[in-house]
């Protein structure tokens, strides 16, 4: 264990760092006495991340690390925008300014959007122009836009592969570095990337490619081991010949999953390496951008029920990888990629697993964590920076580009600081993105049609009602004088007031649902108490119901109240300790020494 008290470390995840100041080699805007490239605020409300404000967000969780005295910080992956160029360029200088000014050493490992195969691939993207219109910057020379104003190609616009894309981030851990206790890679402590090599093989087997892993072990300092791994798989394209476009599978989806199959061999030297810690009394902890368990709260079941396979739903490892974890004598994981703020547990016998789930900085909740490290328990504090204040340049911007093209950013700009930008940016995302992308029509529909006083009343009627159907049905319950005194009477004995159902629409309901799924803890911050008892006591309603008719209104509300329910009951992940000897995890507060409460222990 680490032979001084309780050493700490800072953990950032998805800062899908985009540097407005940087030289894309497009003309963009001269505002402030410089020159800068902005992004769409029109892209932003349909992404699920926002672009321009990730410059000033990294600067400002890297002060927060800073003045706390911390010097040691994981990057969990996606630090870039896509891997451009340019982009990984600005991320090394603001992170060797911080390295320079206060001593801070980073250790990073590589998301989907970083890096991608051996050669890279093609990145465009769209620049706001003085007139509020656009232009759109490529590396790729066949691009075409009818609306952009102008299209620039550069080849500071392009994702490099692997080892290319790894240059500019050397010093970020990659490789070898004077100070590092220890240093190696699942090949060995040769960090040249020809050491690094592995073969992929097509799903037909007729195509195989040898690629780099970026994985490595570290020893910071005296007792902690930082297991970072490099979760990217790449496979080859059945009939596809190397080199050109789409000979290899994106990694977005693939994660731990494809771990399984194509790189074996990691989860052979991570045995190996949790061995030779627990003779040698090192503290390991094991980071990469991927999750090992559901940080939805094991609600996957239910969403793939209500919505079929999502995007998010796809991205979910399966228990094989947990297992696989355990055996390899892994207990406690760090992840980002789905911008969520959760902690799961999976248990096999004494043994478990913890993936604590991180936050994005340029999504809601935007968080990072502090991990202190004792000789038998990790504490974890989750560090807002929801106080930032916003850019005034931005401000300005959007507003150039919002008065021509009369876009509708909600309740975006009506906010005085960062937390609520994301606050308003995820609810903005329910109409403009999940309801279209994600949801059936006919769910999508009711829900842009009722408020939560109808989801109530559709929840006491007594037989089940088609989706099609429920607008009148639960228009006709609103003058049905019996069933609404049960349902007040129902509401009174949950500690609930009926009368303030009719102001939360169900699309306000829904846009409260994403922020506690992405926030858990977090969330519970940002939406007040008796809004909360409001949505629970509904919950409870679908709760007491049988619905056999999968298909019925009911039936489907009955699974969203569920995940909601999961969403807010789950394991802590705000501020909470981690017992390394048998799994049990406590909250805790911040400003005491001690856990408030202790659970998932046996």
């Amino acid at each position: 264990m680490p032979p001084f008290e309780h050493p700490r470390i800072a953990v950032i995840a998805d800062a899908h760092f985009h540097d407005p100041y940087a030289d894309y080699g497009f003309p963009g805007i001269v505002q402030g006495g410089r020159r800068v490239t902005f992004r769409l605020l029109a892209d932003a409300a349909r992404s699920t991340r926002v672009f321009n404000e990730s410059y000033f967000a990294l600067h400002h969780a890297l002060d927060g690390i800073a003045e706390s005295g911390i010097r040691h910080v994981v990057l969990l992956g996606d630090y870039s925008d896509d891997g451009q160029v340019e982009t990984v360029k600005a991320v090394k200088k603001v992170l060797d300014g911080y390295a320079a000014r206060y001593g801070m050493r980073f250790y990073a490992t590589v998301g989907n959007h970083d890096i991608f195969g051996a050669t890279g691939r093609h990145r465009a993207k769209r620049f706001m122009n003085e007139d509020g219109s656009y232009s759109v910057v490529s590396s790729d020379p066949q691009v075409r836009d009818r609306g952009a104003r102008s299209i620039v190609g550069s080849d500071r616009m392009y994702c490099q592969g692997y080892p290319d894309g790894l240059d500019a981030v050397a010093d970020f851990g990659f490789f070898p570095r004077p100070g590092d206790l220890h240093w190696e890679t699942p090949f060995g402590t040769d960090g040249d990337p020809s050491a690094r090599l592995y073969d992929v093989h097509s799903p037909d087997g007729k195509t195989t490619r040898s690629l780099m892993d970026a994985s490595y072990l570290v020893e910071p300092f005296p007792g902690v081991w930082l297991l970072m791994i490099d979760a990217n798989v790449f496979v080859p394209v059945d009939g596809v010949v190397p080199g050109e476009a789409g000979d290899l599978a994106d990694s977005t989806s693939a994660g731990w999953n494809a771990m399984l199959t194509h790189k074996r061999f990691v989860f052979d030297w991570m045995k190996d390496v949790s061995a030779r810690a627990r003779r040698s009394g090192k503290s390991l902890l094991a980071f990469s951008h991927y999750p090992v368990l559901d940080p939805l709260d094991g609600t996957m079941g239910e969403e793939v029920s209500l919505l079929g396979r999502t995007g998010m739903s796809e991205r979910i490892p399966v228990a094989a990888v947990a297992e696989a974890l355990i055996e390899a004598g892994i207990d406690i994981h760090f992840s980002g990629h789905l911008h969520v703020n959760d902690t799961a547990q999976h248990r096999r016998g004494s043994r478990f697993l913890v993936n604590v789930a991180m936050p994005s900085l340029v999504a809601f909740p935007g968080a990072y964590k502090v991990v202190t490290i004792g000789e038998h328990h990790l504490d974890i504090e989750t560090v807002g920076i929801e106080d930032m204040p916003l850019n005034p340049e931005l401000r300005q911007t959007y507003d150039r580009e919002i008065v021509p093209s009369g876009l509708d950013a909600g309740g975006m700009l009506d906010v005085g600081d960062y937390g609520g930008f994301l606050f308003e940016h995820l609810g903005h995302l329910v109409g403009r993105r999940f309801l279209k992308r994600e949801w059936p029509k006919d769910m999508a529909a009711l829900i842009r049609s009722l408020d939560l006083a109808d989801l109530a009343a559709l929840a006491l009627m007594d037989k089940p009602v088609a989706t099609d159907d429920a607008v009148g049905a639960t228009a006709a319950a609103r003058n049905d004088r019996v069933l609404q005194g049960r349902l007040a009477a129902r509401l009174k004995g949950a500690g609930a007031r009926s009368e303030l159902l009719r102001d939360i629409s169900a699309i306000d309901f829904l846009a409260d649902w994403y922020r506690l799924r992405m926030g858990s803890d977090l969330a519970l911050d940002w939406i007040t108490q008796e809004r909360m008892a409001l949505y629970r006591a509904v919950g409870r309603l679908y709760a007491d119901g049988g619905w056999d008719d999968a298909n019925a209104a009911q039936a489907r509300f009955a699974l969203v109240f569920r995940m909601f329910e999961k969403s807010v009951s789950g394991l802590p992940s705000g501020n909470f300790r981690i017992d390394r000897m048998t799994g049990a995890i406590a909250l805790r507060d911040p400003m005491a020494n001690a856990p408030l409460e202790r659970l998932g222990a046996n």
